[in-house]
């Protein structure tokens, strides 16, 4: 039985995009129904899996009137799956979440308490805990940080330097940008510096969300393969074929241009900027190998 909503409560859009997922789904839908936070609105589109997906899915939306389910008639990719869920929210914040991922019991009720009492914030996430199949926590270094109190230029390198993590966090649905335009390798890098540009990250020390290794360990061209196969679609072109990242530096260049800091600000960022993005990429690539 669904949790009684309480419409007093901002309302939380979770965004969750599945394939293929039924090993682990219903924990995750477990972590989802075991949320303390009583206004939610749960969208999960299904990208045309083969395996039991599909019918876990109608069973929990039967089960659940929180939940609204959509089917893809074919795979559609997974940005395109998350975006299209993304457009559909109508939350005050929106929550990306995985499959195979789950959380504390007052993850989204800590982050909601964190962005409610800290309105200069766009995004604020828990510990991140890196888990195995069998779901043990193991020792994976994940990273997290806190950008309050720095100055934008500031915020965008803790950002840019940053793991990816707070992606998956609890983001004000009006910073959000439209993820239709985010459809290549690196994508998330970019939506969070987007995002630091518009105000500060909080990170909550008294929740966590766990992130399950599905998969066996990828080094740095294997996970590029994996961006680019028919499961995940994001880079299409010839171009982006042969030069996978060839986008995201430009798209980080974009954000800047297109943001209301001043031309100083801007001058600032675009010119460490210039030798950040190398660095950067051969610094992961090298750990990745």
């Amino acid at each position: 039985m669904a949790k009684k909503s309480n419409k007093s409560l901002p309302l939380v859009t979770i965004v969750l995009p599945v394939y293929n997922e039924e090993l682990f789904i219903q924990e995750t839908f477990e972590s989802i129904q075991a949320q303390d936070y009583e206004n939610l609105e749960i969208l999960i589109s299904d990208n045309h899996s083969s395996d039991a997906t599909t019918r876990l899915c109608h069973e929990f939306a039967r089960r659940d009137q929180r939940i609204k389910f959509f089917e893809q008639s074919s795979n559609i990719g997974a940005i395109a799956n998350q975006s299209f869920l993304a457009s559909k929210a109508k939350g005050k914040y929106i929550i990306l979440t995985a499959g195979h991922d789950r959380w504390t019991t007052n993850y989204i009720s800590a982050n909601v308490k964190a962005l409610e009492n800290h309105p200069s914030s766009v995004l604020s996430y828990g510990t991140p805990c890196w888990i195995d199949e069998e779901g043990v926590p193991f020792e994976r270094f994940s990273g997290w940080y806190d950008t309050r109190g720095l100055t934008t230029v500031s915020r965008f390198f803790f950002v840019f330097w940053g793991k990816a993590n707070p992606i998956l966090g609890l983001i004000r649905r009006d910073k959000f940008p439209d993820m239709t335009d985010y459809n290549f390798v690196g994508a998330d890098n970019v939506i969070l510096c987007l995002l630091s540009l518009r105000g500060e990250f909080v990170h909550t020390v008294n929740s966590t969300f766990f992130r399950r290794q599905n998969r066996h360990p990828e080094n740095h061209n294997e996970r590029l393969k994996r961006y680019v196969s028919d499961e995940m679609k994001i880079s299409t072109s010839f171009l982006t074929l042969l030069f996978p990242l060839l986008r995201m530096p430009l798209e980080l260049c974009k954000a800047v241009l297109t943001s209301p800091l001043s031309f100083a600000n801007k001058f600032a960022i675009l010119l460490l900027l210039l030798p950040a993005i190398p660095i950067k990429y051969f610094t992961e690539k090298s750990a990745n190998r």
